[in-house]
């Protein structure tokens, strides 16, 4: 296969630092373009939106994972998956970006 994508978890404390950087660029750019929408402050909070989800990441079971879209040398997107193992493996995907 040509230019295959390929799927990274971001692991280190710099990889999570990228995800969520490349996750509020997201929210400014794609889903909260007006700077005065009044659900825009929420989504990009540490300390609301994001410290929510970092407790389903920390998690020990069904939790999530922030993972890159990689190809030819360089991320590409980003996704937030959760997968829940208690039930069959079903996964909610929470957020993604290509």
């Amino acid at each position: 296969m040509e230019n295959p994508i390929t799927i990274r978890e971001a692991v280190t404390e710099n990889d999570a630092a990228a995800f969520w950087e490349q996750l509020h660029m997201y929210f400014k750019r794609d889903i909260f373009p007006d700077p005065n929408d009044r659900n825009r402050e929420y989504f990009l909070s540490d300390s609301e939106y994001r410290a929510h989800v970092q407790k389903i990441h920390d998690r020990p079971e069904d939790r999530c994972f922030y993972l890159f879209f990689h190809r030819n040398g360089r991320d590409i997107g980003f996704a937030m998956p959760v997968i829940y193992t208690s039930e069959d493996g079903k996964c909610f995907v929470m957020e993604y970006c290509v």
